[in-house]
């Protein structure tokens, strides 16, 4: 692959160039990360100035989530065959464009409503970005690069409640919307002027849109099941009848995937034992990330009687520790291969989660702290040569899809996670409502997190012995 012109026509310094368009297209990421994690702090403002209540503002979060994991594949498989620089640009237009609708929103039903078209940019900016990292960087460059989107990732959710506090308490809950306009005007222009045209050399064929609308209707009724599954009870008629739908879709979507000349999604892609074995460990490892981020600050409040100020605080390590340690993880992937710091990370980020079943009713802050660091190490040195794996085991003719693929198991990972964890503290037959109870509770479901663990790092030795498939070269008109 050639990088050697920026847009301008003027010869740039190859990797130079290959860290402009970097940082330009991440900037995308940190938006839509912000984005997400900047809305929890909003919901009790948006209680009292629509007087709605928990069931409806739910859909504020859930309407993103859902629509943005049921089209990444289908936006990665589009953008494989259009000229990437202006799939993503389309997609931040589409972003800002949201943002701004969302925050001249004057119902709950029109804000549920823009923040679905806000979730088409997103989805089409997450597709995009590991697709353009690895088109500008060669194979062995790849880990260091997908490392800092890894710590762009930790950061926007870091900045997200923070930013969104600060916003609201001098402005109003419309603040946290505008405050994605100008960030996403600069990534336009800047992404206008500085990418070169990003295209895959071998042509695909027709898009498959009944194949996509089955994909979409199995994904999304399988996560509205699981993240509601426990408010309407697992047998229930509602939990039964998506079930069903979301079996029925899926197996037609897979019987013609298996069928068509032009799949959505490469089912042959499974063959390869590091893409199905990297997306497995893969989901394990986002379902691992939903515990400490539910449990702990239950426990610290209704446990510790820790104060709900310090408890944020206290949660920080875990977003800080996989900051600093994910570009060391995609380091070590171009250094020593995927497999090992993928297994270390596991190994520590399993030990994180056992250090925190052994917090008792007496625990300190400083233990706390000790056990998220341990974690946040951990996923943070797993994740980026997880991603490496995964995106060099596929022609990188397809890494929108691929990349899309990995978007969406994060997202299912994150509401199976929410869900096992509702499930698990029930599970341990303990009072929730007294300290004691409740500590018997996180307790036993952080040693459940903890076995979740134990099979990753199964999963990734069963890997590490299997032959990596070779990845075909494309070459990029850049």
């Amino acid at each position: 692959m050639s990088v050697t012109r920026a847009a301008s026509g003027e010869p740039v310094n190859r990797q130079g160039y290959r860290w402009v368009v970097f940082a330009t297209v991440v900037s995308g990421t940190f938006m839509v990360n912000v984005d997400s994690s900047i809305m929890n702090v909003t919901l009790p403002v948006l209680e009292r100035n629509f007087h709605v209540g928990p069931e409806v503002l739910q859909w504020v979060i859930s309407a993103y989530l859902l629509m943005i994991t049921g089209i990444l594949p289908v936006v990665g498989s589009l953008s494989d065959r259009q000229n990437r620089k202006t799939v993503f640009i389309i997609g931040v237009g589409i972003f800002t464009l949201g943002s701004i609708l969302c925050a001249f929103s004057d119902s709950i039903t029109q804000l549920i409503l823009f923040r679905i078209l806000q979730s088409v940019g997103g989805a089409v900016i997450m597709g995009n970005v590991m697709s353009i990292v690895s088109f500008i960087f060669p194979e062995g460059q790849r880990g260091r690069p997908l490392g800092i989107v890894g710590s762009v990732v930790a950061a926007g959710t870091i900045v997200g409640p923070s930013l969104g506090g600060i916003l609201i308490s001098i402005y109003s809950w419309r603040s946290v919307f505008w405050v994605n306009v100008p960030i996403g005007i600069v990534s336009i222009i800047v992404a206008a002027f500085v990418l070169s045209p990003i295209r895959s050399s071998k042509q695909l064929g027709k898009f498959d849109i009944p194949g996509a609308s089955m994909f979409f209707v199995g994904i999304v009724s399988l996560m509205l099941c699981i993240s509601e599954g426990t408010t309407w009870g697992w047998g229930s008629a509602q939990s039964l009848l998506l079930t069903v739908l979301s079996v029925l879709a899926l197996a037609a979507f897979i019987w013609r995937e298996l069928k068509t000349q032009n799949p959505v999604i490469d089912l042959s892609f499974f063959r390869s034992g590091a893409f199905t074995l990297g997306n497995l460990t893969g989901y394990l490892s986002y379902v691992m990330m939903m515990f400490p981020g539910i449990v702990l600050p239950l426990y610290m409040h209704d446990v510790l009687r820790i104060p709900t100020a310090h408890i944020g605080l206290l949660l920080t390590p875990q977003a800080l520790s996989m900051i600093i340690f994910s570009p060391i993880g995609g380091w070590m992937a171009d250094k020593f291969g995927v497999n090992l710091p993928a297994a270390v990370g596991l190994l520590l980020g399993t030990a994180g989660l056992s250090l925190m079943a052994a917090l008792g009713i007496g625990a300190s802050y400083w233990q706390i702290v000790f056990a998220l660091t341990v974690f946040g190490l951990g996923m943070g040195l797993f994740t980026s040569p997880n991603n490496v794996s995964v995106l060099e085991s596929v022609p990188v003719e397809k890494s929108g899809l691929t990349g899309s693929l990995m978007a969406t198991v994060r997202n299912f990972g994150r509401v199976s996670g929410v869900a096992m964890t509702v499930l698990f503290l029930q599970m341990s037959g303990s009072t929730l409502s007294t300290m004691r109870g409740f500590s018997q509770a996180s307790s036993f479901t952080f040693k459940l997190a903890a076995g979740i663990g134990m099979a990753g790092i199964l999963l990734t030795m069963i890997r590490w012995t299997t032959r990596p498939r070779m990845r075909k070269t494309a070459k990029a008109n850049l």
